[in-house]
């Protein structure tokens, strides 16, 4: 399955379907129960993935190339697959007067086929395969032992070990792996679990707290730097305020403070400090280096940096339960003498559905600014860190922002992006999206004083999401995309010899997602 050849079966399926879909959108199902008996419980899980790609034009028609190779050409239309298949373990054990205790373990093997990624330098070119650890945590959850003093039942869990940890929507705090080089899942994004956590939650009424400590997973720095993020360490806070969303007749009782699609409405606040990380080599920035070409500059001069986020999201004006309102404010700082960064990025997002209009329109947009680097031969970094966002958690465009661009070209720093989402609903079970993105450097002369334009790209995606059971989830999307002045210019000046850059972008893709 994993080295076999997709080109035309890739061609005329992606051409027809092509599917976004992330297993964080697959509707949740109840665990498979494996033993319980008194206190003790233990159940299964299992999510897998299959998705197929193809991409005519790649890199507006200079096609994809190795990983670290400017002359070895793949294809100018990769066809790729990408399979993940993901077991689970979990069990806890209650007791009367202590409290819950669990823990959780889970595997997964992911592999990609065909021509790999259709990222300029594609890290998942030569059929990688890998079966590692994901999750392995364990914690306690305070059940009524804190009830005398007024809390709520398991308003006090802790937790440590490797496991996954996300903030609001996941702008900021969201996957603590890179899903490139042998890891493989470039698109589906399957990894996401923290090398390193220890998290303490704590929720009473309409209000949550996380304190965290949280160190992402930066093993193949050892492969390949450019495989990863720098190295880091982080230890912060998180504080939220919400409301549960209406709960369906039958339907279990919401908990907003558990689960984020329980949520009618939030607002929260986060702090972190990055106590440690990699600074050095292709990580560092100012200490002599070309830093608008240097690899992984996003993610240099990270250690001692302060960050600071304001994030909302939802409805929160009961008398208009159709508008929404969702946004972020991150501001990044670090006044170290050889790793100084001034940095931000925000979006806001508006939408408006017209729930008792035939299929339930909605329509929203969203603009979203990475900052930029205008002087990058300074030794301050302006450029914005975009750390552990993923995808999927509010569907399409959040955040890798465009099935194109936002996957392939972007990594959401020096950046700004208009998007214009548009969907209906003909049955419960089936949605159509178009989603449209208008893209602009914020500064252009991060790349060189040659930069004239700071035109990145525009694109368009078609989308559509089907849940054929509470099981089996199947979503599709066809994107074209084409480069702007901006791009070419830079192109040019840094690649001059890969060939065309303003072909049409093609791009279509099919997954199905199993979860039980």
């Amino acid at each position: 399955m994993v080295r076999h050849d997709l080109r035309n079966r890739g061609l005329i399926t992606g051409a027809i379907l092509s599917v976004v879909l992330g297993c964080t959108a697959v509707p949740a199902v109840a665990d498979v129960s494996l033993y319980e008996q008194g206190g003790l419980k233990v159940d299964g899980a299992f999510t897998g993935g299959l998705s197929l790609f193809t991409s005519p034009g790649a890199q507006f028609g200079a096609g994809t190339y190795t990983a670290g190779s400017a002359s070895n050409r793949i294809s100018r239309r990769p066809s790729w697959s990408e399979l993940f298949l993901h077991p689970e373990l979990k069990a806890s054990y209650e007791t009367e007067f202590a409290g819950t205790f669990y823990g959780d373990v889970s595997g997964q093997l992911t592999a990609t086929g065909g021509d790999g990624d259709a990222s300029l330098y594609s890290t998942t070119y030569g059929h990688p395969v890998l079966i590692d650890i994901e999750n392995a945590y364990a914690g306690w959850r305070s059940g009524k032992t804190l009830t005398s003093f007024g809390l709520d039942e398991d308003a006090l869990d802790l937790s440590g070990g490797r496991q996954s940890f996300r903030v609001g929507d996941g702008f900021l705090i969201s996957n603590g792996v890179n899903n490139a080089g042998k890891r493989g899942g470039w698109w589906n994004q399957s990894r996401t679990a923290f090398a390193q956590t220890g998290i303490a939650k704590i929720a009473q009424g309409p209000f949550r707290a996380d304190v965290f400590y949280l160190q992402n997973d930066s093993s193949q720095q050892k492969v390949q730097v450019n495989l990863d993020q720098a190295k880091a360490k982080v230890v912060g806070a998180n504080f939220e305020v919400f409301g549960n969303a209406d709960q369906v007749e039958g339907g279990p009782v919401r908990n907003g403070a558990t689960t984020y699609a329980d949520r009618k409405w939030y607002a929260g606040i986060t702090y972190f400090n990055v106590v440690n990380a990699t600074n050095d080599g292709p990580f560092s920035f100012g200490h002599g280096n070309a830093n608008s070409l240097v690899t992984n500059t996003v993610t240099s001069n990270r250690e001692g940096m302060n960050v600071v986020s304001l994030h909302l999201g939802g409805n929160f004006i009961p008398a208009v339960p159709d508008f929404s309102l969702y946004g972020n404010y991150v501001y990044e700082s670090n006044d170290r003498a050889h790793s100084k960064v001034d940095a931000s990025a925000w979006y806001i997002e508006p939408g408006y559905q017209l729930s008792d209009v035939l299929w339930t329109p909605k329509l929203s947009y969203r603009y979203a600014h990475f900052s930029g680097d205008g002087n990058p031969n300074d030794n301050k970094k302006t450029a914005y860190d975009p750390f552990f966002y993923n995808s999927a958690s509010r569907g399409y465009g959040t955040w890798f922002m465009g099935e194109i661009v936002g996957n392939y070209v972007i990594s959401n720093s020096n950046v700004n992006v208009n998007m214009l989402n548009f969907s209906v609903n003909p049955r419960d079970d089936l949605k159509l999206s178009v989603l449209g993105y208008l893209y602009n450097y914020d500064k252009k002369s991060q790349y060189g004083d040659t930069m004239t334009s700071n035109s990145l790209a525009r694109e368009i995606d078609f989308v559509a999401e089907w849940t054929i059971t509470d099981n089996v989830s199947l979503a599709g999307a066809v994107a074209a995309a084409q480069s702007g002045g901006g791009y070419r210019q830079y192109q040019k000046t840094t690649n001059g010899n890969l060939g065309n850059d303003d072909d049409t972008w093609l791009l279509g893709e099919a997954s199905v997602v199993v979860k039980f």
